[in-house]
């Protein structure tokens, strides 16, 4: 077994009895293999991850919620179209005010200005509600509908159906009430009263609507207030195509918010004749 000087760490001569490199006496041990150390474990280095933040939660809620938002208003968006958002909404148009006869079998037709119907006639036609939709005429929630056209100044209405119903007439040839189809304008007297600044109506025909009459004055300061003999009002201001009801001795057109002599001229809208002038000094 091979030894080593313990002075220098040469080498020994087996049997020697000193170094031969540093002449130290030296007594042979035999050699003691050197242990390797252990390897000492190395630990792993946790990386830890930092804590979210409430701060970042709540970013995180609130874009979430946003999210849900928007998707929400898509889908009603989508749902509007879908159940006919597109469409042309239904409007009462003044042109159709009023009674009608029909010139066959299908008797009397009257539109009322708040979007309800009437028919009568032995007919399978039931009362319900009517509108203007585009170019047409419809009823009962566009169940049926005709195109129309207008003739005689307004006098004659002929329908056209669109679709296919059995309980309405295919067609339908429409006078207007109390004209008998020709262009007859009403008669009306007026008087003027200046103390209390209105027009006041002296006698009018029968069955004239004062949605049929059209208002105007020659002063832009003007407005005025269709009211009966109570002196309540009819309508809104500037208004007369929302009035169902006829004219009566009594009604009268109270003027406001102007000064001075002021012309008012009335119009009949089937015939678009001129009723009268009539001034008041306010």
């Amino acid at each position: 077994m091979t030894s080593y000087c313990s002075e220098c760490g040469a080498e020994l001569i087996e049997g020697s009895k000193f170094c031969t490199s540093c002449g130290k006496d030296v007594i042979q041990q035999p050699e003691t293999p050197i242990q390797p150390e252990p390897e000492q474990p190395v630990e792993k280095k946790q990386i830890s991850k930092p804590p979210k933040t409430k701060k970042k939660l709540k970013k995180k809620f609130i874009m979430g919620l946003l999210a849900i938002i928007v998707v929400a208003v898509i889908v009603v968006v989508i749902a509007v179209y879908l159940r006919g958002g597109t469409e042309s909404s239904s409007v009462v148009d003044s042109r159709f005010v009023g009674e009608w006869q029909e010139q066959k079998t299908f008797g009397g037709w009257t539109f009322n200005s708040n979007g309800t119907f009437g028919i009568n006639s032995s007919s399978d036609i039931k009362d319900g509600t009517w509108g203007v939709t585009g170019n047409q005429l419809c009823f009962n929630n566009n169940s049926v509908c005709y195109t129309y056209m207008f003739s005689d100044n307004g006098n004659i209405l002929t329908l056209n159906q669109t679709g296919l119903n059995n309980n309405y007439p295919a067609t339908a040839v429409l006078t207007k009430g109390g004209l008998q189809g020709t262009t007859q304008t009403p008669d009306i007297q007026c008087s003027s009263d200046s103390a209390t600044n209105r027009i006041i109506i002296e006698s009018v025909d029968a069955n004239v609507r004062w949605s049929d009459i059209e208002i105007s004055t020659n002063n832009a300061n003007a407005t005025w207030q269709v009211q009966n003999s109570a002196n309540k009002g009819l309508a809104r201001i500037g208004t007369t195509a929302t009035i169902s009801v006829y004219m009566s001795v009594g009604d009268s057109i109270l003027l406001l918010e102007t000064t001075g002599g002021v012309t008012i001229t009335l119009t009949f809208k089937p015939t678009n004749a001129v009723l009268g002038n009539w001034m008041v000094n306010v």
